[in-house]
């Protein structure tokens, strides 16, 4: 949503649109010093300099990820995007993201370039997606993305390798209050024209109010890679443990239930074998072969006890990238995926359900004139989903669907480029939607999703200074949403946005950044005067802005930042029994987040970093949050009727060889 202030300030305003394909490389290396690179690696097919892309994309490397001690890609884009990324306050607890103001199941994420997704999960929990080994992240956002979905835009995660040839390596330890305690141990080792490498990352954590057991992630992983001739192969592997407490078991407007051993526990594995061909100067060909599970143990809304459910994902995805001079190029993709998911949260739903699609897409790109680059983007799919109900599998969707953008980039000199793009996307319902709805008598077919987007964007950057002014605008039609009892297609929904940003950075690291978000999503099914109070348009801060500054040398660093989320509707809690509909209200108070981080390099090996988070919000005791008496007094909760995180202080230190 803005620039980095780690970024050169020239690099914040060559911001990206979201591709149908991925861009042909290996895992990029991990980052080198100086100057982070002018490049996305996943905005377009092939890899393109920021400012040659006609739309957003932000940039994060791993100086980025360290310095704030990010364990889950959920607690980084907190502060990365506010009012666009919302969590339920506590560590472990349901973070989601409303990436340009859309749902959550709008945003794709890509690990390495192939899609995770959980099939049971209505968009990624960001939560569960921790962050060791990865070494570069881009958020890229107004237009559609690759995968099965991407409207709201594209998050993509990048694996590194090591950057010299040897044993290389870090081991990490980390403690704060809230009883925080953090070790990281990540090996690797590389030679002439391969590399190894491994990591485990063991933490764990007090949660918001007590409970019986903490909050405790483990997570490992392994990747390899070798070049033999003109194929680049790599192998990757990811396997995480979570065990989460959630003692808000029921949350309504007419009751609160605190249960201190309730809690979750979710095993994710997810694997890719990926191979890289160049077969001549202007042509490669990029071939993934991707497997992912989901195990979980969740009690649904107001029970106590857990029920088990999976998730299970396979995809093959191959493309064929041609270019034809410096000005023009064309990419072909071809791309499967299988899913499955057994059962759900709610013990009542049984059975299982299945999801198969075959997508073609292609890209293109034509320079004709200096600075002025025009992009376009299709994909097509076909669409199978089946229901498993005891041995008989039901087809309950069987259609056709489309992704299409068109965009262009202008350099206007003087330090100034304008870009514009716009298309629309035809987007099949989640096999999740359709395993619940199994178990509601008379239950309407889902159809297709539909919608169109449009964005448009000013960025400048002269010397030191820099600045942005977007907006975009998506309209939804036929939108899957719940009425309490089932899904159904009923919401037509306006979602826009715009985004500013103006800052000033010196080659030295000092800096400072000031940046600030309008938003708003209409349901334009209601009534007026409550378009923006129901289910469809919540959980969207109509207004958030803060400040980041940045100061130090090559021994010392110092950054400090303040976000303020403003006013929103949000539900409280839960449904309630009696009423399946929840009750959405504006809420009255805001949400503030002041942190730093000091970094201290000490010789060549080893960084001690000190951080403070959060430090506005009063404690909030299960008694005290029983009888609902901090309601609309605290100013940190993100979910209206849970309590806010406390204030975080953490000491790491960092061994690097």
């Amino acid at each position: 949503m803005f620039c980095r202030l780690s970024s050169r300030p020239w690099v914040c305003l060559m911001v990206s649109g979201v591709s149908l394909t991925l861009a042909a490389q290996e895992a990029p290396a991990l980052p080198h010093p100086g100057p982070k690179p002018a490049e996305s690696w996943a905005a377009e097919a092939q890899i393109v300099p920021l400012s040659r892309t006609p739309g957003q994309v932000l940039v994060f490397d791993e100086e980025d990820i360290q310095r704030y001690g990010s364990r889950t890609l959920g607690d980084f884009l907190m502060r990365e995007l506010p009012g666009q990324v919302q969590s339920q306050g506590g560590p472990g607890l349901p973070t989601h993201i409303y990436l340009g103001g859309t749902r959550p199941q709008d945003t794709v994420i890509l690990l390495d370039g192939m899609p995770l997704m959980d099939p049971s999960r209505l968009g990624q929990d960001l939560s569960e997606l921790p962050l060791l080994g990865i070494t570069r992240i881009e958020v890229i956002t107004g237009s559609p993305g690759s995968g099965p979905s991407g409207r709201g835009g594209t998050i993509a995660l990048f694996t590194g390798r090591p950057n010299k040839p040897g044993a290389t390596g870090e081991l990490a330890g980390l403690g704060g209050n809230n009883g925080q305690g953090q070790s990281v141990a990540a090996p690797g080792y590389a030679w002439a024209g391969g590399y190894l490498r491994g990591g485990n990352l063991s933490a764990e954590e007090k949660q918001t109010t007590p409970t019986e057991r903490p909050y405790r992630l483990v997570t490992n992983f392994l990747g390899v890679g070798q070049s033999w001739g003109a194929a680049k192969w790599s192998l990757g592997w990811r396997s995480t443990f979570l065990g989460v407490p959630q003692p808000y078991q029921d949350v309504t407007d007419f009751s609160r239930i605190y249960n201190p051993g309730r809690e979750s526990r979710q095993r994710g594995d997810s694997g890719q074998l990926r191979v890289d061909w160049g077969l001549g100067p202007l042509v490669s060909l990029e071939t993934s072969l991707g497997l992912a599970r989901f195990r979980h143990d969740q009690a649904d809304e107001g029970l106590a006890l857990p029920s088990h459910f999976e998730g299970r994902q396979t995809r093959f995805q191959s493309a064929l990238h041609l270019g034809f001079g410096s000005s023009a190029g064309l990419s072909l993709r071809l791309e499967a995926q299988d899913s499955r998911q057994d059962g759900d949260e709610d013990p009542a739903i049984s059975g299982a359900a299945k999801g198969r699609t075959v997508g073609f897409g292609l890209e293109w790109h034509l320079d004709p004139l200096p600075g002025f680059r025009i992009l376009g983007q299709a994909r097509a799919t076909q669409d199978r989903q089946s229901l498993l109900l005891g041995s008989t599998e039901q087809e309950v969707l069987s259609g056709t669907g489309h992704l299409f953008r068109l965009a262009f980039n202008q350099e206007l000199g003087g330090g100034f480029r304008l870009y514009a793009g716009g298309g629309g996307a035809r987007i099949a319902p989640t096999i999740i939607q359709q395993l619940r709805n199994s178990d509601v008598t008379g239950a309407a077919p889902l159809r297709m999703e539909q919608s169109t987007f449009l964005q448009l964007g000013l960025g400048w950057g002269k010397g030191n200074w820099y600045g942005k002014l977007q907006g975009q605008q998506q309209n939804g039609k036929d939108l899957i949403g719940s009425n309490g009892l089932a899904y159904l297609n009923q919401d037509r929904v306006r979602v826009q946005g715009t985004d500013f940003a103006f800052g000033w950075r010196t080659a030295k690291k000092l800096g400072l950044e000031a940046f600030a978000r309008v938003q708003e999503a209409r349901d334009l099914n209601a009534p007026e005067g409550q378009q923006f109070s129901t289910a469809a348009s919540q959980r969207r801060p109509f207004t958030s802005h803060g400040l980041k500054g940045l100061m130090g040398g090559s021994i010392v660093q110092v950054e400090v930042h303040y976000t303020l989320q403003g006013h929103q509707y949000a539900s409280l809690g839960d449904c309630d029994c009696a009423d399946p509909i929840p009750t959405i209200r504006a809420t009255q108070v805001v949400y503030r987040d002041v942190g730093m981080s000091t970094t201290v390099q000490v010789g060549r090996h080893w960084t001690l970093i000190w951080r403070g988070e959060h430090l506005l919000q009063p404690k909030v005791d299960p008694a005290e949050w029983v009888a609902k008496l901090k309601d609309g007094q605290n100013d940190a909760f993100v979910v209206y009727g849970y309590p806010a995180a406390r204030p975080s202080y953490t000491f790491e230190a960092r061994f690097k060889f």
